[in-house]
């Protein structure tokens, strides 16, 4: 469970120094490093695919995940509640439901988090969560700084959505 808070801290570390930073990244300074993150993301994954490391693990973990995204509409339920706390706290110059939704679905979709979070409680082996981390610690950074606080409240859909992996991969 470790791995998970790492995660979560990355992701308020990188969120809050956006904040801190704001406008002041050029858009394209963003885009340059969003897209190194990108590159990042594909020499993983085709690193750990040429390796041949939990190959049927991550097929089978993304038909499912898919499958039971859409069959309990997580985007659905993730944008109502982005709006719920566009309307519990925002007010401010930027959407706050579009920066939460924007780096919800950045953080917790895709196949790091997915084979990461089982890989750490299934073997104890933290090393894809801790790469996320780092990854999405950055991307925070960036997020922040054009969609403002939204950015920060994903930790708490990364808490939810890894954590419930890990603790059900170690059952």
């Amino acid at each position: 469970m470790i791995s998970v808070v790492i995660n979560i801290a990355a992701v308020l570390l990188g969120g809050a120094l956006g904040l801190l930073l704001g406008r002041r990244f050029p858009q394209k300074l963003a885009d340059t490093v969003m897209q190194g993150l990108a590159l990042c993301v594909m020499y993983i994954g085709i690193s750990g695919a040429l390796e041949g490391r939990n190959t049927l693990i991550t097929i089978i973990s993304l038909a499912v995940g898919g499958a039971l995204g859409e069959l309990l509409d997580i985007d659905g339920k993730l944008n109502r509640l982005g709006e719920a706390l566009e309307d519990k706290f925002g007010g401010g110059k930027t959407s706050l439901a579009e920066g939460f939704v924007s780096a919800s679905m950045l953080f917790c979709v895709g196949a790091m988090a997915i084979v990461g979070s089982l890989q750490s409680g299934l073997a104890g082996d933290h090393s894809i969560i801790i790469a996320k981390s780092v990854i999405d610690g950055i991307a925070a950074i960036m997020l922040a700084s054009s969609l403002g606080a939204g950015v920060l409240f994903a930790a708490v859909a990364v808490g939810i959505y890894q954590g419930t992996i890990v603790l059900l991969a170690e059952w």
